[in-house]
């Protein structure tokens, strides 16, 4: 099989298995063939591919290095067991002659240091698991977006495939170098607020402590719901929560932990702001949107992986489902807290989880000045 482009002939379409009704779409993919092969793809990686929008994505984003990854990791200082640990951690292949792209290969090579001379094995994979998870929900974020906003309108309004996928190649050459360097002002500038914070260990200093006001924030109805939203309206029902919530959050001075589906956790270092979001959370409630409820707790938790554990943590979770719709409900502790609320007592809740009957208190809103 040689390497050459194929040569247009009068007899493509049907070379290809085509009628004569397909030889328009027949051209377009002689034209995309030639667009991959531009980028490097060999004719073996053309016929060996099932779609090739996503090789001429994957050339135009990996250009490949002539070193393989079982190279990379003996030069690293790596043995085989870690580095397929570190890979999957990571979100790497694991496939000792995968040939690794510059930055691959740095990234390995960072990975080993970090392991063998810096935080050790198990420090490392931690830290491998939580970049290889953020970055794979941010890649499915940008291209969820980029098919509903670039792909689907080209296509729909005529454009061919091979021109979409020239698109995209253009745009991830332009954009996304740029976009790599607001994740790495963005990054720079959340160490330096994280590293600013309040912080301690547990006694035998294996685990980071916060002391931390913690809110759970959930959607109403929500499962009732989606038995009566198409796919469209579901998804404008959980964007337009996940945005409301990240804003009032953002600017009530809280952090957003996570969101799934439709519910979120937030973390406040001042009860006060805690409360001042719950508020704005529960009034903020209507339009198309379900109203929401609130739990909170305050005290000192873990802070692992990026995320919070321990048993306030817990209790905000189960407050928040002793909540009525629109309303927060916070702890004993959060109500000490915070003298600048009114709250109102509630009976003695029995959460799952906790063998006593809780106090808890429902936040009315701000104590007049």
């Amino acid at each position: 099989m040689t390497d050459e482009p194929p040569t247009p002939g009068a007899h493509e379409p049907e070379s290809l298995g085509r009628r004569d009704a397909d030889a328009l779409e027949a051209a377009y993919d002689l034209e995309l063939i030639r667009f991959v092969r531009s980028l490097g793809a060999s004719a073996e990686d053309v016929a060996a591919s099932t779609n090739l929008g996503e090789l001429a994505l994957d050339l135009t984003l990996r250009p490949r290095e002539p070193v393989p990854l079982r190279e990379v990791a003996r030069e690293a200082g790596l043995d085989w067991p870690t580095t397929v640990r570190l890979m999957a951690a990571v979100g790497l292949s694991s496939d000792p002659d995968s040939h690794l792209t510059a930055g691959e290969a740095a990234a390995v090579r960072l990975l080993a240091g970090a392991s063998n001379r810096l935080l050790g094995e198990e420090a490392t994979l931690q830290l491998a698991r939580v970049t290889g998870t953020t970055m794979a929900r941010l890649a499915e974020t940008i291209v969820g977006v980029f098919r509903l906003q670039v792909e689907l309108p080209r296509r729909t309004a005529g454009t061919a495939y091979v021109d979409v996928v020239k698109e995209y190649a253009e745009l991830t050459r332009t954009l996304l170098p740029n976009f790599v360097s607001t994740l790495d002002a963005v990054l720079r500038r959340q160490i330096v607020a994280v590293a600013d914070r309040m912080w301690s260990t547990d006694p035998e200093r294996s685990v980071v402590t916060v002391q931390r006001t913690v809110g759970f924030v959930d959607l109403v109805g929500y499962t009732s719901a989606t038995q009566s939203l198409s796919l469209r309206e579901l998804t404008d029902v959980l964007v337009g929560f996940d945005q409301r919530t990240s804003e009032i959050v953002a600017a009530g001075n809280g952090q957003i932990v996570k969101t799934i589906g439709d519910e979120a956790m937030f973390v406040t270092e001042a009860p006060e702001n805690a409360c001042g979001i719950a508020l704005a959370l529960t009034d903020a409630a209507g339009g198309t949107l379900p109203p929401v409820r609130v739990g909170l707790a305050t005290g000192e938790m873990a802070s692992v992986f990026g995320d919070l554990y321990g048993t306030d943590v817990n209790l905000a979770a189960r407050l928040v489902g002793a909540a009525e719709p629109s309303t927060a409900v916070v702890s004993e502790q959060v109500r000490a807290a915070c003298h600048g609320f009114r709250f109102e007592p509630l009976p003695p809740l029995a959460l799952k989880g906790f063998t006593a009957p809780t106090t808890a208190y429902r936040l009315e809103g701000w104590r007049p000045a």
